[in-house]
Protein backbone atom coordinates (compact mmCIF):
# COMPACT_ATOMS: atom_id res chain seq x y z
CA UNK A 1 0.00 0.00 0.00
CA UNK A 2 1.91 3.48 -0.63
CA UNK A 3 2.24 5.65 1.92
CA UNK A 4 0.88 9.61 2.07
CA UNK A 5 2.79 12.18 3.03
CA UNK A 6 2.15 15.70 3.82
CA UNK A 7 6.19 16.30 3.90
CA UNK A 8 8.15 17.96 0.32
CA UNK A 9 11.07 17.23 1.63
CA UNK A 10 12.97 13.52 0.83
CA UNK A 11 12.59 10.48 3.29
CA UNK A 12 15.30 10.19 5.16
CA UNK A 13 14.64 6.23 5.43
CA UNK A 14 12.44 4.70 3.07
CA UNK A 15 11.36 0.90 3.04
CA UNK A 16 9.64 -0.67 -0.79
CA UNK A 17 7.89 -3.92 -0.96
CA UNK A 18 9.63 -5.63 2.11
CA UNK A 19 8.40 -9.35 2.52
CA UNK A 20 9.71 -11.69 5.93
CA UNK A 21 8.72 -15.43 6.34
CA UNK A 22 9.79 -17.54 9.26
CA UNK A 23 9.94 -21.40 8.89
CA UNK A 24 7.34 -20.86 5.78
CA UNK A 25 4.95 -18.41 7.07
CA UNK A 26 5.23 -14.97 5.55
CA UNK A 27 4.30 -12.12 8.78
CA UNK A 28 5.50 -9.27 6.25
CA UNK A 29 3.86 -8.75 3.49
CA UNK A 30 5.17 -6.39 0.77
CA UNK A 31 5.21 -3.32 3.48
CA UNK A 32 6.38 -0.39 1.86
CA UNK A 33 6.84 2.58 4.82
CA UNK A 34 8.93 6.38 4.54
CA UNK A 35 9.85 8.29 7.52
CA UNK A 36 10.64 12.31 7.37
CA UNK A 37 13.12 14.44 9.62
CA UNK A 38 11.79 15.93 11.95
CA UNK A 39 8.46 14.07 11.91
CA UNK A 40 6.69 11.01 14.31
CA UNK A 41 5.66 8.02 12.39
CA UNK A 42 3.31 5.96 14.86
CA UNK A 43 3.07 2.46 13.82
CA UNK A 44 0.20 0.56 15.66
CA UNK A 45 -1.32 -3.11 15.83
CA UNK A 46 -2.33 -5.85 17.27
CA UNK A 47 0.11 -7.66 18.83
CA UNK A 48 1.71 -10.18 16.26
CA UNK A 49 0.48 -7.95 13.30
CA UNK A 50 4.28 -7.33 12.04
CA UNK A 51 5.36 -4.29 13.72
CA UNK A 52 8.29 -5.99 16.03
CA UNK A 53 9.32 -7.61 13.09
CA UNK A 54 9.15 -4.71 10.63
CA UNK A 55 11.73 -2.63 13.59
CA UNK A 56 13.66 -5.58 14.15
CA UNK A 57 14.46 -5.50 10.37
CA UNK A 58 15.08 -1.98 10.39
CA UNK A 59 17.94 -2.43 13.10
CA UNK A 60 19.48 -5.40 11.54
CA UNK A 61 18.23 -7.55 13.85
CA UNK A 62 16.47 -9.44 11.27
CA UNK A 63 16.83 -10.03 6.89
CA UNK A 64 13.93 -9.45 5.06
CA UNK A 65 13.42 -11.93 2.09
CA UNK A 66 12.60 -9.40 -0.69
CA UNK A 67 12.27 -5.39 -0.82
CA UNK A 68 14.45 -2.50 -0.36
CA UNK A 69 15.81 -0.52 2.14
CA UNK A 70 17.04 3.56 1.19
CA UNK A 71 18.57 4.89 3.91
CA UNK A 72 19.44 8.85 3.02
CA UNK A 73 19.56 7.96 -0.61
CA UNK A 74 21.53 4.90 -0.26
CA UNK A 75 20.19 1.73 -0.86
CA UNK A 76 21.15 -0.77 2.29
CA UNK A 77 21.89 -4.42 1.42
CA UNK A 78 22.85 -5.66 3.87
CA UNK A 79 22.04 -3.97 7.01
CA UNK A 80 23.10 -5.29 10.38
CA UNK A 81 22.64 -3.93 14.13
CA UNK A 82 26.29 -2.63 14.00
CA UNK A 83 25.80 -1.08 10.37
CA UNK A 84 22.32 0.06 11.64
CA UNK A 85 23.98 2.04 14.80
CA UNK A 86 26.73 3.25 12.71
CA UNK A 87 24.42 4.74 10.06
CA UNK A 88 22.42 6.57 13.13
CA UNK A 89 19.51 4.21 13.38
CA UNK A 90 19.18 3.54 17.09
CA UNK A 91 15.98 1.56 18.99
CA UNK A 92 14.89 2.14 22.21
CA UNK A 93 12.90 -0.69 23.42
CA UNK A 94 10.54 -1.56 26.52
CA UNK A 95 12.94 -3.39 28.36
CA UNK A 96 15.48 -0.65 28.33
CA UNK A 97 18.92 -1.63 27.43
CA UNK A 98 21.10 -0.38 30.50
CA UNK A 99 23.61 -1.83 33.11
CA UNK A 100 21.91 -1.56 36.58
CA UNK A 101 25.23 -0.95 38.10
CA UNK A 102 26.58 1.81 36.10
CA UNK A 103 26.03 5.40 36.48
CA UNK A 104 24.16 7.42 33.98
CA UNK A 105 27.45 8.45 32.41
CA UNK A 106 28.85 5.56 31.97
CA UNK A 107 25.82 4.06 30.21
CA UNK A 108 25.39 6.95 27.80
CA UNK A 109 29.14 5.81 26.66
CA UNK A 110 28.94 2.09 26.97
CA UNK A 111 30.47 0.83 24.14
CA UNK A 112 31.80 3.95 22.79
CA UNK A 113 33.90 5.25 25.45
CA UNK A 114 36.42 8.06 24.51
CA UNK A 115 40.08 6.93 24.71
CA UNK A 116 42.83 9.31 25.76
CA UNK A 117 46.22 9.16 24.19
CA UNK A 118 48.00 5.94 25.62
CA UNK A 119 44.75 3.80 25.43
CA UNK A 120 43.28 4.96 28.50
CA UNK A 121 39.62 5.83 28.99
CA UNK A 122 38.92 9.22 29.34
CA UNK A 123 36.51 9.96 32.23
CA UNK A 124 36.41 13.31 32.05
CA UNK A 125 35.01 12.99 28.57
CA UNK A 126 32.25 10.57 29.63
CA UNK A 127 31.12 13.15 32.42
CA UNK A 128 31.50 16.03 29.69
CA UNK A 129 29.46 13.78 26.93
CA UNK A 130 26.66 12.61 29.45
CA UNK A 131 25.97 16.26 30.35
CA UNK A 132 25.90 17.60 27.00
CA UNK A 133 23.62 14.71 25.80
CA UNK A 134 20.92 15.12 28.94
CA UNK A 135 21.21 18.91 28.42
CA UNK A 136 19.99 18.54 24.70
CA UNK A 137 16.97 16.86 25.85
CA UNK A 138 16.52 19.03 28.80
CA UNK A 139 17.09 16.14 31.16
CA UNK A 140 18.01 17.05 35.06
CA UNK A 141 19.23 13.62 36.26
CA UNK A 142 22.55 12.81 38.70
CA UNK A 143 25.06 11.48 35.90
CA UNK A 144 27.08 9.98 38.80
CA UNK A 145 24.04 8.00 40.33
CA UNK A 146 24.15 4.38 39.43
CA UNK A 147 20.82 3.72 36.40
CA UNK A 148 19.63 0.87 38.42
CA UNK A 149 18.65 3.54 40.75
CA UNK A 150 16.94 6.22 38.84
CA UNK A 151 13.18 5.60 38.23
CA UNK A 152 11.86 4.14 34.73
CA UNK A 153 11.18 7.50 33.10
CA UNK A 154 14.77 8.66 33.56
CA UNK A 155 16.05 5.58 32.91
CA UNK A 156 14.38 5.89 29.59
CA UNK A 157 15.94 9.34 29.13
CA UNK A 158 19.38 8.15 29.92
CA UNK A 159 18.82 5.76 26.81
CA UNK A 160 17.85 8.68 24.97
CA UNK A 161 20.70 10.40 25.88
CA UNK A 162 23.00 7.77 24.80
CA UNK A 163 21.37 7.15 21.03
CA UNK A 164 21.75 10.54 20.54
CA UNK A 165 25.23 10.89 21.98
CA UNK A 166 26.15 8.32 18.51
CA UNK A 167 24.46 10.93 16.43
CA UNK A 168 21.08 9.09 15.79
CA UNK A 169 19.37 10.57 13.18
CA UNK A 170 16.40 8.30 13.77
CA UNK A 171 15.02 7.11 16.78
CA UNK A 172 12.65 4.34 17.29
CA UNK A 173 10.49 4.13 20.41
CA UNK A 174 9.18 0.43 20.82
CA UNK A 175 6.73 1.00 23.53
CA UNK A 176 8.26 3.88 25.61
CA UNK A 177 5.17 4.38 28.02
CA UNK A 178 4.13 0.78 29.35
CA UNK A 179 5.20 1.30 32.97
CA UNK A 180 4.97 5.27 33.00
CA UNK A 181 3.06 7.13 35.32
CA UNK A 182 1.16 10.12 33.58
CA UNK A 183 3.16 12.96 34.69
CA UNK A 184 6.42 10.58 33.60
CA UNK A 185 4.78 10.46 29.88
CA UNK A 186 4.61 13.99 29.85
CA UNK A 187 8.07 14.32 30.00
CA UNK A 188 8.51 12.28 27.84
CA UNK A 189 6.36 14.39 25.59
CA UNK A 190 8.26 17.51 25.82
CA UNK A 191 11.89 15.29 24.92
CA UNK A 192 10.43 13.91 21.98
CA UNK A 193 9.15 17.79 20.52
CA UNK A 194 12.53 18.86 21.59
CA UNK A 195 14.05 16.26 19.34
CA UNK A 196 11.37 16.63 16.36
CA UNK A 197 12.79 20.18 16.54
CA UNK A 198 16.22 19.59 16.21
CA UNK A 199 15.37 17.60 12.80
CA UNK A 200 15.50 13.94 14.37
CA UNK A 201 13.26 11.67 12.74
CA UNK A 202 10.79 8.70 15.11
CA UNK A 203 9.29 5.73 14.88
CA UNK A 204 6.96 5.86 17.15
CA UNK A 205 5.01 2.22 18.43
CA UNK A 206 2.61 2.22 21.32
CA UNK A 207 -0.70 0.36 22.05
CA UNK A 208 -2.05 3.72 23.63
CA UNK A 209 -4.04 5.03 20.72
CA UNK A 210 -4.47 8.42 23.12
CA UNK A 211 -0.79 8.90 22.74
CA UNK A 212 -0.69 8.42 18.68
CA UNK A 213 -3.13 11.45 18.52
CA UNK A 214 -1.13 13.72 21.04
CA UNK A 215 2.09 13.25 19.13
CA UNK A 216 1.71 11.98 16.17
CA UNK A 217 2.33 13.79 12.46
CA UNK A 218 1.57 10.19 10.72
CA UNK A 219 0.42 6.99 11.30
CA UNK A 220 0.66 3.50 9.79
CA UNK A 221 -1.74 0.39 10.65
CA UNK A 222 -0.75 -3.25 10.39
CA UNK A 223 -2.85 -5.96 10.91
CA UNK A 224 -1.45 -9.61 10.50
CA UNK A 225 1.32 -8.50 8.67
CA UNK A 226 -0.21 -6.69 5.96
CA UNK A 227 -0.47 -2.68 5.63
CA UNK A 228 -4.24 -1.82 6.42
CA UNK A 229 -3.96 2.03 6.67
CA UNK A 230 -1.43 4.42 6.70
CA UNK A 231 -1.47 8.52 6.20
CA UNK A 232 -1.82 11.92 8.38
CA UNK A 233 -2.96 11.27 12.25
CA UNK A 234 -5.61 13.83 11.27
CA UNK A 235 -6.96 11.72 8.62
CA UNK A 236 -7.96 8.81 11.50
CA UNK A 237 -10.42 8.81 14.51
CA UNK A 238 -9.95 5.90 17.51
CA UNK A 239 -13.06 3.76 16.33
CA UNK A 240 -11.04 4.32 12.14
CA UNK A 241 -8.32 3.26 13.80
CA UNK A 242 -9.69 -0.12 15.53
CA UNK A 243 -11.41 -0.74 13.22
CA UNK A 244 -8.18 -0.93 10.32
CA UNK A 245 -6.46 -2.69 13.33
CA UNK A 246 -8.71 -5.37 14.52
CA UNK A 247 -11.56 -5.36 11.49
CA UNK A 248 -14.20 -4.68 14.31
CA UNK A 249 -15.57 -2.16 16.94
CA UNK A 250 -14.39 -2.86 20.49
CA UNK A 251 -15.99 -1.51 23.66
CA UNK A 252 -13.86 -0.71 26.51
CA UNK A 253 -16.36 0.56 28.65
CA UNK A 254 -17.11 -0.68 31.93
CA UNK A 255 -18.71 -4.11 32.19
CA UNK A 256 -21.79 -4.45 33.84
CA UNK A 257 -21.66 -7.24 36.68
CA UNK A 258 -24.40 -9.34 38.47
CA UNK A 259 -25.23 -8.54 42.20
CA UNK A 260 -23.42 -7.06 44.80
CA UNK A 261 -19.95 -7.54 45.99
CA UNK A 262 -20.10 -10.66 48.28
CA UNK A 263 -18.36 -11.75 51.66
CA UNK A 264 -14.56 -11.00 52.04
CA UNK A 265 -11.84 -12.59 50.67
CA UNK A 266 -9.17 -10.96 52.06
CA UNK A 267 -8.10 -8.52 54.19
CA UNK A 268 -5.12 -6.51 54.91
CA UNK A 269 -4.28 -4.91 57.73
CA UNK A 270 -1.52 -2.34 58.93
CA UNK A 271 0.78 -3.76 56.46
CA UNK A 272 4.11 -2.25 56.70
CA UNK A 273 7.86 -2.74 55.81
CA UNK A 274 10.56 -0.33 56.52
CA UNK A 275 11.60 2.29 53.79
CA UNK A 276 8.89 0.73 51.46
CA UNK A 277 5.46 0.96 52.33
CA UNK A 278 3.21 1.87 55.87
CA UNK A 279 0.24 0.74 57.19
CA UNK A 280 -1.41 -0.28 54.39
CA UNK A 281 -5.20 -1.57 54.84
CA UNK A 282 -8.22 -2.64 53.07
CA UNK A 283 -10.53 -5.16 52.49
CA UNK A 284 -11.16 -7.10 49.27
CA UNK A 285 -14.73 -8.78 48.46
CA UNK A 286 -16.48 -11.26 46.26
CA UNK A 287 -17.30 -9.92 42.74
CA UNK A 288 -15.21 -6.70 42.92
CA UNK A 289 -12.57 -5.24 40.96
CA UNK A 290 -10.15 -2.86 43.43
CA UNK A 291 -7.85 -0.69 41.16
CA UNK A 292 -4.58 0.59 42.56
CA UNK A 293 -3.67 3.77 40.95
CA UNK A 294 0.01 5.49 42.09
CA UNK A 295 3.37 6.99 40.74
CA UNK A 296 5.74 4.64 39.97
CA UNK A 297 7.38 3.55 43.21
CA UNK A 298 4.71 4.50 45.11
CA UNK A 299 4.71 0.89 46.95
CA UNK A 300 2.28 -0.49 45.03
CA UNK A 301 3.92 -3.71 43.74
CA UNK A 302 5.82 -3.86 46.66
CA UNK A 303 2.76 -3.82 48.87
CA UNK A 304 1.29 -7.04 46.57
CA UNK A 305 4.43 -9.22 46.80
CA UNK A 306 4.31 -8.96 50.27
CA UNK A 307 1.05 -10.18 50.00
CA UNK A 308 1.50 -13.33 47.76
CA UNK A 309 4.65 -14.34 50.30
CA UNK A 310 7.46 -13.14 47.56
CA UNK A 311 8.74 -10.42 49.56
CA UNK A 312 8.49 -10.44 53.63
CA UNK A 313 7.05 -7.36 55.70
CA UNK A 314 7.81 -6.05 59.25
CA UNK A 315 4.03 -6.03 60.69
CA UNK A 316 0.73 -6.19 60.05
CA UNK A 317 -1.82 -8.78 59.25
CA UNK A 318 -3.45 -10.82 56.37
CA UNK A 319 -6.67 -12.55 56.65
CA UNK A 320 -8.26 -14.70 53.83
CA UNK A 321 -11.76 -15.77 53.92
CA UNK A 322 -11.79 -14.42 58.14
CA UNK A 323 -8.67 -16.83 59.04
CA UNK A 324 -5.38 -14.74 59.64
CA UNK A 325 -2.77 -16.01 57.73
CA UNK A 326 1.05 -15.59 57.52
CA UNK A 327 1.92 -16.40 53.68
CA UNK A 328 5.34 -17.66 53.63
CA UNK A 329 5.88 -18.22 49.68
CA UNK A 330 4.28 -17.46 46.23
CA UNK A 331 3.40 -21.37 46.69
CA UNK A 332 1.76 -21.10 49.90
CA UNK A 333 -0.07 -18.18 48.38
CA UNK A 334 -1.58 -20.29 45.66
CA UNK A 335 -2.45 -23.25 48.06
CA UNK A 336 -4.40 -20.35 49.64
CA UNK A 337 -6.53 -19.43 46.65
CA UNK A 338 -3.69 -16.38 46.22
CA UNK A 339 -2.27 -15.49 42.52
CA UNK A 340 -0.40 -13.18 40.84
CA UNK A 341 0.39 -11.68 37.31
CA UNK A 342 3.76 -9.71 37.95
CA UNK A 343 4.36 -7.01 36.22
CA UNK A 344 7.41 -8.49 34.69
CA UNK A 345 6.27 -11.49 32.68
CA UNK A 346 9.47 -12.28 31.24
CA UNK A 347 11.41 -12.71 34.74
CA UNK A 348 8.89 -13.40 37.20
CA UNK A 349 5.66 -14.91 35.16
CA UNK A 350 7.09 -17.62 32.57
CA UNK A 351 9.79 -19.69 31.57
CA UNK A 352 11.03 -18.41 28.55
CA UNK A 353 12.31 -21.68 27.48
CA UNK A 354 9.42 -24.07 28.01
CA UNK A 355 6.86 -24.24 25.55
CA UNK A 356 3.48 -22.05 26.29
CA UNK A 357 1.45 -25.00 27.27
CA UNK A 358 3.78 -26.11 30.00
CA UNK A 359 3.82 -21.98 31.34
CA UNK A 360 0.09 -22.05 31.28
CA UNK A 361 -0.01 -25.60 33.26
CA UNK A 362 2.61 -24.97 36.12
CA UNK A 363 -0.15 -23.89 38.58
CA UNK A 364 -1.51 -27.21 38.86
CA UNK A 365 1.90 -29.40 38.98
CA UNK A 366 1.83 -29.37 42.38
CA UNK A 367 -1.92 -29.95 42.86
CA UNK A 368 -1.86 -32.99 40.46
CA UNK A 369 0.90 -34.61 40.69
CA UNK A 370 1.02 -38.07 42.96
CA UNK A 371 4.13 -39.24 44.04
CA UNK A 372 6.09 -37.46 42.25
CA UNK A 373 4.66 -37.96 38.81
CA UNK A 374 3.07 -34.87 36.70
CA UNK A 375 -0.05 -35.89 35.18
CA UNK A 376 1.23 -33.48 31.83
CA UNK A 377 -1.71 -35.05 29.54
CA UNK A 378 -4.25 -34.71 32.02
CA UNK A 379 -3.26 -31.52 33.13
CA UNK A 380 -2.12 -29.77 29.11
CA UNK A 381 -5.96 -31.01 28.44
CA UNK A 382 -7.30 -28.53 31.43
CA UNK A 383 -5.43 -25.89 30.31
CA UNK A 384 -6.24 -25.85 26.38
CA UNK A 385 -9.23 -24.14 26.76
CA UNK A 386 -8.36 -21.77 28.53
CA UNK A 387 -5.63 -21.34 25.66
CA UNK A 388 -8.16 -21.19 23.07
CA UNK A 389 -10.87 -19.14 25.15
CA UNK A 390 -7.43 -16.08 25.24
CA UNK A 391 -7.48 -16.42 22.05
CA UNK A 392 -3.72 -17.04 22.35
CA UNK A 393 -1.78 -17.04 19.02
CA UNK A 394 0.94 -19.21 18.28
CA UNK A 395 2.66 -21.64 15.71
CA UNK A 396 2.11 -24.62 17.75
CA UNK A 397 1.36 -25.63 21.85
CA UNK A 398 4.99 -26.34 21.62
CA UNK A 399 6.65 -22.98 20.94
CA UNK A 400 8.54 -22.01 23.57
CA UNK A 401 7.36 -19.02 25.45
CA UNK A 402 9.80 -16.61 24.01
CA UNK A 403 8.52 -16.69 20.72
CA UNK A 404 5.50 -15.22 21.25
CA UNK A 405 4.66 -11.52 21.11
CA UNK A 406 4.48 -9.56 24.58
CA UNK A 407 0.52 -9.23 24.51
CA UNK A 408 0.46 -13.34 24.14
CA UNK A 409 3.17 -13.79 26.37
CA UNK A 410 0.93 -11.91 28.46
CA UNK A 411 -2.01 -13.95 28.26
CA UNK A 412 -0.10 -17.13 28.49
CA UNK A 413 0.36 -16.12 32.56
CA UNK A 414 -2.76 -15.41 32.81
CA UNK A 415 -4.33 -18.70 31.52
CA UNK A 416 -1.92 -20.37 34.23
CA UNK A 417 -3.27 -18.29 37.27
CA UNK A 418 -7.30 -19.41 35.27
CA UNK A 419 -5.56 -22.83 35.75
CA UNK A 420 -5.29 -22.74 39.22
CA UNK A 421 -8.87 -21.43 40.22
CA UNK A 422 -7.62 -19.01 42.48
CA UNK A 423 -10.05 -16.97 44.37
CA UNK A 424 -8.27 -13.79 44.59
CA UNK A 425 -6.13 -12.69 41.65
CA UNK A 426 -3.95 -9.67 41.73
CA UNK A 427 -2.75 -8.27 38.60
CA UNK A 428 0.00 -6.03 38.01
CA UNK A 429 0.01 -3.68 35.07
CA UNK A 430 -2.19 -6.44 33.31
CA UNK A 431 -2.61 -4.79 29.86
CA UNK A 432 1.27 -3.44 29.70
CA UNK A 433 2.03 -4.01 26.23
CA UNK A 434 -0.72 -5.67 25.50
CA UNK A 435 -2.65 -4.51 21.89
CA UNK A 436 -6.63 -3.06 21.61
CA UNK A 437 -7.43 -6.76 20.73
CA UNK A 438 -6.11 -8.40 23.44
CA UNK A 439 -6.92 -5.49 26.35
CA UNK A 440 -10.72 -5.84 25.35
CA UNK A 441 -9.82 -9.77 25.94
CA UNK A 442 -8.36 -9.56 29.44
CA UNK A 443 -11.31 -7.03 30.53
CA UNK A 444 -13.86 -9.35 29.32
CA UNK A 445 -11.44 -12.36 31.17
CA UNK A 446 -12.03 -9.78 34.23
CA UNK A 447 -15.03 -9.42 34.42
CA UNK A 448 -16.10 -12.93 33.59
CA UNK A 449 -13.96 -14.23 36.95
CA UNK A 450 -15.46 -11.50 39.27
CA UNK A 451 -19.15 -12.54 38.21
CA UNK A 452 -17.87 -16.12 39.48
CA UNK A 453 -17.68 -14.58 42.51
CA UNK A 454 -14.05 -14.23 42.55
CA UNK A 455 -11.69 -11.13 43.45
CA UNK A 456 -9.09 -8.87 41.54
CA UNK A 457 -6.71 -6.17 42.81
CA UNK A 458 -5.75 -4.22 39.66
CA UNK A 459 -2.43 -2.68 39.40
CA UNK A 460 -2.21 0.03 36.63
CA UNK A 461 -0.70 3.16 35.69
CA UNK A 462 -3.23 3.30 33.33
CA UNK A 463 -5.43 5.70 34.66
CA UNK A 464 -8.21 5.41 31.81
CA UNK A 465 -8.11 1.66 32.96
CA UNK A 466 -8.22 2.50 36.26
CA UNK A 467 -11.26 4.69 35.84
CA UNK A 468 -13.24 1.92 33.72
CA UNK A 469 -12.22 -1.42 35.18
CA UNK A 470 -12.62 -0.56 39.08
CA UNK A 471 -15.51 -0.64 41.49
CA UNK A 472 -13.45 0.95 43.99
CA UNK A 473 -9.86 2.67 43.21
CA UNK A 474 -7.17 2.95 46.46
CA UNK A 475 -4.33 5.77 45.73
CA UNK A 476 -0.99 4.93 46.97
CA UNK A 477 1.75 7.69 47.41
CA UNK A 478 5.34 6.98 48.99
CA UNK A 479 4.21 3.69 50.50
CA UNK A 480 1.44 4.53 52.12
CA UNK A 481 -2.88 4.35 50.90
CA UNK A 482 -3.54 7.87 50.61
CA UNK A 483 -7.45 7.79 49.31
CA UNK A 484 -10.21 5.77 47.94
CA UNK A 485 -12.37 6.25 45.40
CA UNK A 486 -15.56 5.13 44.19
CA UNK A 487 -15.65 4.58 40.54
CA UNK A 488 -19.10 6.92 39.99
CA UNK A 489 -16.66 8.97 41.96
CA UNK A 490 -13.24 8.65 40.24
CA UNK A 491 -11.99 10.94 37.96
CA UNK A 492 -8.15 11.40 36.25
CA UNK A 493 -7.47 14.77 37.79
CA UNK A 494 -8.77 13.15 41.53
CA UNK A 495 -7.05 10.14 41.12
CA UNK A 496 -3.54 12.27 40.24
CA UNK A 497 -4.00 15.05 42.78
CA UNK A 498 -3.90 12.14 45.48
CA UNK A 499 -1.26 10.18 43.51
CA UNK A 500 1.31 13.59 43.76
CA UNK A 501 0.78 14.26 47.81
CA UNK A 502 4.15 15.09 49.29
Amino acid sequence: MATISNHNNFPILRLKGINKSFSGVQVLHDISFDLHKGEVHCIVGENGAGKSTLIKIISGAYKYDSGDIIYQGETLHHLTPRLSIDKGICTIYQEIDIIPVLTAAENISLGNEPIKQGGNIDKNAIQNRASRALENIGAEIDINKPVGALSVAHQQMVAIAKALSMHSKVLIFDEPTAVFAATEIETLFKVIQRLKAQGIAIIYISHHLDEIFRIGDRVTVFRDGWVTGSGPVSDFDTNTLVRAMVGREIDFSHQKKTGKPGAELLRVSGLSRKGAFEGVTFSLKQGEIVGVAGLVGSGRTKVARAIIGADSFDKGELHIRGEKKRIKSPRHALANGLGMLPKNRKEEGLVLVRPLIENAAYSLVEKLSRMGLVPWRKIKHIVSDNISNLDIRYPSLNSEARYLSGGNQQKVVLAKWLAAACDVIILDEPTRGVDVGARSEIYKLMHKLINEGKAILMISSDLPEILTQSDRVLVMAKGKIVGEVLHEEATEERILSMALQV
